[in-house]
C-alpha cells in the first residue's frame, strides 16, 4: 500500500503543478512573491496601489507542492515568500533550490525578512518589500481615515440558543449563591460566553478539552465547575473524557450545546444528524443514549427557550453529587430562520421601567435603546425567539400586531 500511495502522490503532484487553481500574475519585474490564503489579498494591496512591477504566484492547491511550476517561477527571480503561521511554503522552495543547485536569494520568515508571529497586514508586507528592495515604499497610517468604526465585541446573533442557555445557567448560579464558579469552555459559537454579561468562559485549550479540563478542575478543588461543549465537538472529542470523568467519580455539569449543526464553521452536519457530509440520509447519532452508556446518572434535555424549566434544570444538576450533564437542545437561528407570520415583538413603552435587564442580562442584539432612552426591538434583527418576553419582570415586551415584513 506504501508503493500505491508514492504512485499516487507522484500523479497529484502532476496535478498541483497544472492545476488552473495555482495562479501566476506576471508583472515582468524582477521580484517575485509567492504566497496564499488571505496573505494573497494584503500583497495584491500593496502590488497594485503602489503600482509594483512584482510578480505574484498565489498557491492554491499547495499539497503536493507543486515544485515544477514554482521552479519556472522563480528561475529569473529573486523571491519573496509571504505565508502566514509557519514557513511551510518557505522551506519547500529553499528544497527545490538546492535540488536544482540554483543560486538564488530567498527572503521570508527564515532570514527575518517577514515576522514569525503575528496575522499579515498590508504594513507588514510593505516593511518586507522595503527591507529587500531599493523602495522606500510609505506606510499605511493607521489613523489617516476620520470616519470612526463603531467598536463592538463579537456577539451570539439574535436568538441564539446558547445566549438563552448563559442566562439561564447565571441565574442558577445566583439563586444557589455559588460563588467562584469555574467555567471550562470549547471552542465553538459557545466561546463566546466569555464576553459580559455571560461571562461563562474562564478556560479554553483546545478542542474537546472543556470536559478533560473540568476532570482536573473537580479534583483540584471544592468550587463548582460547569463546562460547556457543542454537539459536534462532543462527537469530535467529547466521549473519552466524560468516560473518564464517570470512571473517576469527578463532580461537575457538563453543559452540552445542542444546536442541530457545526454552526461556527458554516453548518456542516455531524453525526448526531439524519444527514451525512454529502446530504444522504445516514443513522442519526444519539447524544442522550452516548451519555447514558458512559454511566452518567443525572442526564436532563432541556429546550433552552423555556427560561424557567432551564433555569430549574440546572439549579438541580448544580446540586447533584457526581457528573451532572444537561443537553441544551435547540436549532441555529441560520437553521430555524425566522418563524413565518407578520408577528413582530415590541417594547410598550406605557409599561417599561427603563430596567435595561434585557440588554444587560441578555444582551440581545436586536434589542436597543434610542436617543431618548428608550428601549426598542428591532423588527429585522429579531428572531422571536420570546426569551426577552420571559426575562421581563414589567411584562413590557408583546406581539405586535400591525407588522408587515
Amino acid at each position: 500500500m506504501h508503493k500505491n500511495l508514492v504512485e499516487k502522490m507522484e500523479k497529484l503532484k502532476n496535478i498541483s503543478n497544472n492545476s488552473s487553481l495555482n495562479k501566476i500574475f506576471n508583472k515582468n519585474g524582477k521580484i517575485g512573491i509567492i504566497t496564499s490564503g488571505s496573505a494573497f489579498n494584503y500583497v495584491m494591496d500593496v502590488i497594485n496601489e503602489n503600482q509594483l512591477e512584482i510578480s505574484v504566484l498565489k498557491i492554491t492547491l499547495s499539497y503536493p507542492f507543486p515544485d515544477q511550476l514554482v521552479l519556472n517561477f522563480i528561475k529569473d527571480l529573486e523571491t519573496i515568500i509571504i505565508e502566514e503561521v509557519d514557513p511551510i511554503m518557505e522551506k519547500e522552495v529553499l528544497s527545490i533550490i538546492g535540488q536544482n543547485q540554483l543560486k538564488k536569494n530567498i527572503h521570508g520568515k527564515l532570514d527575518g525578512t517577514l515576522p514569525m508571529i503575528y496575522e499579515y497586514s498590508p504594513n507588514i508586507i510593505l516593511n518586507a518589500l522595503n527591507k529587500v528592495t531599493d523602495t522606500n515604499l510609505d506606510i499605511y497610517d493607521a489613523n489617516m481615515s476620520e470616519i470612526k468604526i463603531p467598536e463592538r465585541q463579537p456577539t451570539l446573533c439574535p436568538g441564539c440558543p446558547h445566549r438563552a442557555a448563559y442566562y439561564s445557567v447565571n441565574k442558577a448560579v445566583s439563586e444557589l449563591n455559588l460563588k467562584n464558579v469555574i467555567y471550562p469552555t470549547d471552542i465553538g459559537c459557545y466561546t463566546l460566553g466569555v464576553a459580559s454579561p455571560y461571562n461563562s468562559a474562564d478556560y479554553l485549550l483546545s478542542m474537546g478539552s472543556s470536559i478533560g479540563t473540568s476532570c482536573g478542575f473537580s479534583k483540584a478543588t471544592d468550587q463548582n465547575v460547569i463546562s460547556f461543549i457543542g454537539d459536534s465537538t462532543f462527537f469530535h472529542a467529547g466521549i473519552p473524557p466524560l468516560i473518564n470523568a464517570v470512571h473517576n467519580k469527578n463532580r461537575f455539569v457538563l453543559v452540552i450545546l445542542d444546536n442541530r449543526t457545526t454552526a461556527m464553521t458554516g453548518g456542516q452536519p455531524h453525526p448526531g444528524l439524519s444527514t451525512d457530509g454529502m446530504g444522504w440520509e445516514a443513522p442519526e447519532i444519539s447524544i442522550e443514549e452516548i451519555v447514558k452508556a458512559t454511566g452518567v446518572k443525572f442526564l436532563r434535555l432541556i429546550n433552552p427557550l423555556n427560561i424557567k424549566k432551564s433555569q430549574q434544570t440546572f439549579k438541580e444538576a448544580l446540586e447533584f453529587n457526581g457528573v451532572a450533564v444537561v443537553i441544551s437542545r435547540y436549532p441555529c437561528m441560520f437553521i430555524k430562520r425566522k418563524r413565518e407570520g407578520n408577528l413582530s415583538l415590541e417594547v410598550k413603552q406605557n409599561k417599561c421601567n427603563s430596567c435595561a435587564k434585557c440588554i444587560t442580562e441578555l444582551a440581545c442584539t436586536a434589542i436597543y435603546i434610542d436617543k431618548e432612552g428608550l428601549t426598542h426591538i428591532d423588527p429585522q434583527l429579531c428572531n422571536k425567539c420570546n426569551v426577552c418576553v420571559q426575562i421581563c419582570s414589567e411584562k413590557a415586551i408583546g406581539i405586535k400586531n400591525s407588522f408587515n415584513r
